[in-house]
């Protein structure tokens, strides 16, 4: 995947979808997509620049957020800085789904 393209891509809201990983596999679906009831789910947007807004639960169970950054390597590995989980070579990319190798 080129870099160009691997960022335009990426860019919009993804939500950590851990009842879909497989082994060694951490899966995201783009915001809008069906996911299944969760308490607390992990999740961030990727905007234009590299800038990144990381989402969690905080304490009281609500929804905090966080500025970062992000950037796609040469090798195609994605960096956001301030989540491990968010983190590693891209395995699989559609309109929907990221699939992160761990």
């Amino acid at each position: 995947m080129s870099q160009n393209l691997g960022q335009s891509r990426l860019i919009g809201t993804w939500w950590r979808v851990p009842e879909e990983d497989e082994p060694g596999l951490a899966v995201y679906r783009r915001e809008g997509a069906p996911l299944p009831p969760a308490r607390g789910r992990h999740g961030f947007t990727l905007h234009e620049g590299g800038r990144a807004t990381l989402f969690g639960p905080g304490p009281t169970d609500r929804r905090e957020s966080t500025e970062s950054r992000w950037h796609l390597d040469a090798q195609g590995q994605l960096h956001v800085e301030g989540t491990s989980g968010a983190a590693g070579a891209i395995a699989h990319l559609s309109d929907d789904r990221l699939t992160l190798r761990r």
